[in-house]
């Protein structure tokens, strides 16, 4: 999946409060995703929402005091984009009528299954995108920034022209595969020549400060290593 590369940018808030599933549950995430801050009630959800950045919350429906629904609606007070999954044992009407109010990337049966997990990272990946609020590392130094439309290299902000931000978006949604040199074109503001192409390429690998990350196969394209 194109996607699979960029779930290893994600932190992820997951509240549980079966000790046993929420241990296997986590071990999964662990494999997917950057960081997991895992909880077992919803208190200590808001508190780890509250203190630390999180990109995606996963939370249990039914959590003694506090449910997922509960914690999802104090999240959703001060941010409706952040994507927001609601896991239950069985779907109850009422329950499925006071998640579908909350925005919510889906409302998923437990135990959650590995493929579930991928669709559910991958739609929220695209929320992300849509919102301008997904950071995506390139390599230990450079990550780009959806919502800035910018390279953040050490800290610094490193502006694109609209070509580079076109071109650089493309790399990343295919990140792996090969995309032939007029595909560019179909996506750039303009037609453009292989040797324009290739200036921006090069001036997108000056301002990475690497040329290894953007490779190019002869006569056929380029690909985001």
């Amino acid at each position: 999946m194109q996607k699979f590369n960029e779930f290893k940018t994600l932190s992820v808030l997951y509240a549980e409060d079966d000790t046993v599933l929420r241990e296997i549950t986590v071990k999964t995430l662990e494999l997917l995703v950057d960081k997991v801050y895992s909880v077992a009630n919803g208190a200590d959800a808001l508190d780890v929402y509250a203190s630390n950045p999180v990109d995606v919350v996963i939370l249990d429906i039914y959590m003694g005091e506090i449910s997922g629904i509960d914690v999802a609606k104090k999240i959703r007070l001060n941010n409706p984009h952040i994507p927001i999954i609601i896991v239950s044992g069985s779907i109850a009407t009422e329950d499925l009528l006071a998640a579908c109010k909350l925005n919510l990337v889906d409302y998923i049966q437990k135990p959650i299954a590995f493929n579930v997990l991928m669709q559910v990272f991958s739609s929220s990946i695209d929320r992300l995108k849509s919102c301008g609020l997904l950071l995506v590392k390139i390599n230990e130094s450079v990550s780009y920034d959806f919502r800035s439309k910018a390279l953040i290299k050490e800290e610094v902000t490193i502006a694109l022209t609209n070509n580079e931000i076109h071109a650089m978006e493309l790399l990343i949604g295919r990140r792996g595969q090969i995309i032939a040199y007029e595909t560019f074109s179909h996506v750039l503001e303009e037609e453009m020549s292989d040797g324009a192409l290739k200036n921006l390429i090069l001036r997108l690998r000056k301002k990475m400060g690497d040329d290894r990350n953007i490779r190019n196969l002869s006569k056929v394209g380029y690909t985001l290593v």
